[in-house]
């Protein structure tokens, strides 16, 4: 079953709120299941699974280190359809065995060039990480935080997507926008279809953005399949 590994060496660029959108996505759209490793050490997301709200198809597993990560991974897609990997913002042992595992890791970044640099760190990891098995690791960026209205993009923005582009390296069309709803997941618990419309502003806009990513997702993982 498709693991698929959230990777940025920076923090702040919204790697844990993107790894819980694509996991409460996909238990939301029919997966029998799915599983979630928080191996970031500030276990976000088990203190999210804490909160009233999670699905019951969605199971979250902590405190995993760099010993047993991949026993973790290996029993998790033994019988989850997906297995979404949450990682520590730092290279470490750890991420280079959950990166090894994954059939898809994706790098989250904010449009600034200081991210785009980290980004090249992940990259040239995940690439030696597949060079030592092998083989190519599917991976693609993930602009995040940008402003909600596609006709709004930053001359930042465009010139670093651009230069991705250029450099062959895989973006994602859909990008996660700045969205008060994807915060209060983390406050109030849940997920985007069990959020009060009424309490939270431009709720539909937020869930059809992480409904397209989730798909996205899903068909990137179909092609690195059939590519494969």
């Amino acid at each position: 079953m498709p693991v698929i590994s959230f990777v940025s060496p920076k923090g702040g660029v919204g790697k844990t709120t993107t790894a819980l959108l694509l996991a409460t996505e996909l238990a939301g759209q029919g997966a029998s299941r799915v599983t979630v490793i928080d191996a970031d050490p500030n276990l976000p997301i088990a203190k999210w699974s804490r909160l009233p709200g999670k699905p019951d198809n969605l199971e979250v597993i902590a405190d995993v280190g760099e010993a047993t990560i991949v026993d973790a991974i290996d029993e998790a897609r033994g019988h989850s359809p997906f297995v979404v990997v949450d990682l520590e913002g730092a290279a470490s042992s750890r991420v280079t065995h959950a990166v090894s595992m994954s059939d898809l890791v994706l790098i989250p970044i904010q449009a600034s060039v200081l991210d785009a640099d980290q980004a090249a760190r992940a990259i040239k990891l995940i690439r030696m990480t597949g060079k030592s098995q092998g083989r190519i690791i599917p991976h693609a960026i993930v602009f995040t935080r940008v402003a909600a209205a596609r006709s709004i993009r930053t001359r930042n923005f465009k010139a670093i997507s651009a230069q991705f582009d250029e450099a062959g390296i895989p973006s994602l069309v859909t990008a996660i926008a700045e969205r008060e709803a994807y915060r209060s997941l983390f406050s109030h618990g849940g997920t985007l279809s069990s959020l009060d419309p009424a309490l939270v502003s431009s709720l539909e806009s937020a869930r059809e953005n992480a409904r397209a990513f989730a798909v996205e997702v899903i068909h990137n993982l179909k092609q690195s399949k059939a590519a494969a």
